[in-house]
């Protein structure tokens, strides 16, 4: 299935006109404090971090691949700038444009030379000294697909539809310290029918 195709389906099925999000972005309330440019919203979905974001007084940037998410992003959200981009490509901004890019559930769906390509493209569009904040499938995933399916690379694996990698703490540091120092953390976020165990990754920009 395309990766198209498979986000129109996902998106179809899961969307409600009530967005629910969980506050897992609490706990980084010291590096939203100190954002004085947009936040981009990086495989914003349905909304949920945007809802969260723009609740608090932020100015959010919602990208997403799915033409259905960023029509019902802009039905929602009339003051979210909302843009349809392929986040495994170029992004379409200038350097430095960002104090903070949150990438909820949204990095780990590609291969490794992409997936570095992207940690790239984030530290390109990062202001000095600015942050990612992301959340990925962790390894102990298994409700969700963890060692399950066709495997491709190390941890990476065709499964429920499409290509998906779960991270290590080893993963995690290999790929986000292209971008800095990342401090990771395990978490469970329960969106989902089942619970989902994920890592939590904070790093700034060196």
């Amino acid at each position: 299935m395309a990766f198209e195709n498979y986000w129109k389906s996902i998106h179809k099925k899961y969307f409600k006109n009530e967005i629910v999000y969980d506050n897992w972005l609490d706990s980084y309330s010291n590096i939203l404090n100190k954002c004085k440019t947009k936040v981009l919203d990086l495989g914003c979905g349905l909304g949920n971090n945007t809802l969260y974001l723009t609740e608090r007084g932020y100015d959010v940037v919602a990208c997403d691949y799915s033409d259905i998410a960023i029509k019902k992003i802009k039905e929602k959200f009339k003051n979210v700038e909302a843009i349809l981009v392929d986040i495994s490509k170029e992004l379409p901004f200038k350097d430095g444009s960002f104090d903070l890019v949150v990438a909820d559930l949204s990095l780990h769906y590609f291969d490794k030379k992409t997936t570095l390509s992207i940690m790239n493209e984030i530290k390109r569009i990062l202001t000095q000294k600015g942050n990612l904040i992301a959340r990925v499938n962790s390894v102990e995933d298994t409700n969700h697909g963890a060692g399950k399916g066709k495997k491709l690379e190390e941890n990476f694996y065709y499964v429920e539809g499409y290509n998906k990698r779960f991270f290590s703490e080893e993963d995690a540091t290999f790929f986000f310290s292209v971008i800095g120092s990342p401090q990771i953390k395990k978490s469970e976020m329960f969106r989902h029918r089942e619970p989902k165990p994920t890592l939590e990754i904070a790093v700034q920009k060196k």
